[in-house]
């Protein structure tokens, strides 16, 4: 026991005295919108996702090919006799150059995959080399460190005591990396683990010559060691009345609890097992990010988390993305959301860049299926292209440089050549109207508690952005989480309080004071009827809303059907098809910009004081006929002049009509197009 104590006490000054570590690094220049949350962190780095080009390559080790046999990463089989020559081709110059001359200007490239560096250090030379051969020709580079893996028949060799690093499941098994039998999933509190990764993200950025790390897999299932059921025991301890808050006098004898599905999470032993685990995690990748700073403050910290808005991201992986946003650079939110339609389902990746956005973090938002080579794909390439110049991700060819027995597929390259080059050439014509503030009007509260306790209200939440983003409703998401203070923003014109089922005290004083303030608020649900904690209140604080005109508190909530909220989320049309929440919206709200377009038409609205932009990004197959309309109103920019592009269809921004409609409103008449189409209005000089 007294060498467990030693553990945890030298872990716990471990962890208090990492933010003693972070120097004046230099300040990172926001590219978020106007009310979202602001960057402070020191030596975060200005990416502006308009300027990057990521596409995949050679990210995994030969051996880790060899070792699977199968198919895997690139579409390489492990076994294939040319793997050798694939690699060598894409480690050359010619691989850069081609990357180049189609526009690509940023990928991660192998360098640990955690076989141990012992074993893997024999490549890094060719790594090196690619690295300069990357920077010869313009190209960004980030270190692939594996986070999640232990590869114990390579690692052993240079870690003798590997299995006391791998992680345990409820049932004293070691944690295994899926199917992967040979790959332990790590316990991040195993003394070594830590230090190791530091290590070598201190190698990738002092001898590498990369431009920064992307950590793979940062995933952390629970682990029921005895190692971190101590640590849970001593989290637990902090907490003065037991007996009040659990209803036991003495912590030193709980077990974690096992694991559940997602769904309303009220046990208080389970909730603090959560939390536990989360800011454990959170607080492992900060060190990190401060190690890789300390190297060079100008690198890229970033992570694959996997899915950001997926549902029960807390427990399956031990991840709160609000508590992440200092921690990395840049999010990697990797997930099958490809986007088009799946049996009536809009898949989109936007929720996933709204978040982002709101966190003023970059995001690589990546689906993991190929865009098609053929050529009936091409609206299909377009759209995974233009969701994230629209919406705010980093454009990504996941698979233009995959492998091939001819090194790489010249079917594939010649379809995407073009569309690359005119994607390029329309993001540089159109960066005016991509680049202006986002503009977000409604918003919908993003409580922390209530998604991490409550799958109700994560239901409800994806609800209403399903039935805004039908309905052509400009908003954003307002992040909230108890014991911060609620700070609602100027240009809030309407708050959406959706089934957020766990408020704190301070949470609800400050929709109320909101509300006094002449706010416009909608409550739905439960939004009140508990706290923090899942504690059910005796009376509903927001039972005072009934006295304000401006406010509207129904019990019922908007649903749509949610066929999946994991690796995808797939959710149907509304069942009413969303008109309570739009009359709602209507009767407490007078939108400056109305748009008229089918449900398939997704919509970002841009805007600042004297332009205005409405990107249209159509999710079907079908062309978008003429009948699209936008309305904008008067007092929004006053008399104007617009112009119509659909640069894809190498169609030029081109002056449209302005008809006055019904006295306050200009009415435009939008063209037809195929796939992406931009309105731009500008403020009618006198």
């Amino acid at each position: 026991m007294p060498e467990l104590a030693r553990l945890i006490r030298r872990d716990f000054l471990r962890v208090a005295g990492a933010g003693l570590l972070a120097g004046a690094m230099g300040e990172r220049r926001t590219f978020a919108d106007p009310g979202s949350a602001r960057s402070d962190s020191p030596g975060r780095v200005d990416l502006d996702p308009l300027d990057c080009r990521w596409t995949f390559g050679n990210h995994e080790p030969r051996a880790m090919y060899r070792r699977i046999g199968g198919p895997s990463t690139g579409g390489i089989e492990g076994s294939a006799l040319w793997l050798d020559d694939w690699h060598e081709w894409f480690d050359s110059e010619a691989s850069a150059r081609l990357m180049q001359e189609l526009g690509l200007n940023i990928l991660h490239s192998r360098f640990y995959k955690g076989m141990g560096w012992k074993h893997e250090s024999k490549d890094f030379p060719k790594v090196k080399r690619f690295v300069e051969h990357c920077h010869k020709h313009g190209i960004r580079v980030l270190a692939y460190v594996q986070f999640s893996t232990l590869y114990y028949e390579t690692m052993q060799a240079e870690i003798p005591d590997l299995a006391d690093w791998a992680a345990v499941d409820e049932n004293g098994r070691k944690r295994t990396y899926h199917t992967s039998y040979f790959r332990w999933l790590p316990c991040i509190h195993a003394p070594g683990f830590e230090p190791y990764l530091a290590r070598m993200v201190r190698i990738a950025l002092t001898e590498g010559g990369f431009d920064g790390i992307l950590f793979d897999n940062c995933h952390v299932p629970a682990c029921y060691c005895p190692r971190c059921v101590a640590l849970f025991r001593a989290y637990l301890a902090r907490e003065p009345d037991p007996q009040r808050l659990f209803g036991i006098p003495t912590v030193e004898h709980v077990l974690p609890p096992p694991p559940s599905r997602y769904g309303e999470l009220r046990d208080p032993i389970a909730q603090r097992w959560l939390l536990f685990r989360c800011e454990r995690v959170a607080a492992l990748f900060r060190r990190l990010y401060e190690v890789g700073k300390s190297c060079k403050p100008s690198v890229i910290m970033s992570g694959n988390i996997q899915a950001i808005r997926r549902a029960d991201m807390a427990g399956g992986a031990a991840l709160i993305v609000t508590d992440l946003r200092d921690c990395f650079d840049l999010f990697v939110s990797q997930s099958g959301n490809e986007p088009g339609l799946r049996d009536g389902c809009i898949v989109n990746r936007v929720r996933e860049m709204k978040l982002a956005r709101q966190l003023d973090t970059p995001i690589l938002a990546l689906s993991d299926s190929d865009a098609g080579i053929a050529g009936d794909a091409e609206a299909k390439y377009v759209l995974n292209l233009m969701e994230n110049a629209v919406f705010g991700g980093i454009p990504t060819d996941r698979t233009v440089m995959r492998a091939d027995p001819a090194m790489v597929s010249r079917e594939l390259v010649a379809f995407r050549r073009p569309l690359l080059r005119k994607f390029n050439e329309a993001v540089r014509d159109g960066r005016a109207a991509l680049e202006l503030p986002g503009y977000a009007p409604v918003r919908l509260l993003y409580s922390r508690e209530s998604l991490l306790f409550s799958e109700r209200a994560h239901r409800a939440l994806l609800s209403a952005e399903e039935i805004l983003l039908r309905h052509h409703v400009p908003f954003g998401l307002l992040p909230a989480e108890a014991g911060k203070e609620l700070e609602i923003p100027a240009d809030c014109e309407v708050l959406l309080v959706c089934d957020q089922t766990c408020l704190s005290d301070g949470e609800l004083a400050a929709l109320l004071r909101f509300a006094e303030r002449g706010g416009p608020l909608i409550v739905t649900g439960r939004s009140g009827e508990y706290d923090e904690w899942y504690r059910q209140r005796r009376a509903n604080p927001l039972a005072a809303l009934a006295g304000h005109g401006n406010a509207i508190r129904r019990a019922d909530v908007d649903t749509a059907p949610v066929r999946a909220a994991s690796w995808v989320i797939r959710v149907e049309a509304p069942r009413d098809g969303g008109r309570r929440l739009t009359a709602d919206l209507a009767r407490l709200w007078a939108p400056a910009v109305r748009i008229d377009a089918p449900e398939t038409v997704f919509t970002e609205v841009k805007r600042s004081d004297r332009r205005m932009a409405v990107h249209l990004l159509n999710y079907a197959q079908d062309p978008v006929g003429p009948g699209a309309r936008v309305d904008v109103a008067v007092d929004a920019l006053g008399p104007i002049d617009c112009t119509f592009a659909a640069p894809m269809e190498d169609r030029k921004p081109q002056p449209v009509p302005v008809g006055e409609h019904a006295g306050t409103h200009w009415r435009i008449d939008v063209p037809g197009f195929n796939d992406y189409a931009v309105l731009t209005m500008s403020k009618r000089e006198r």
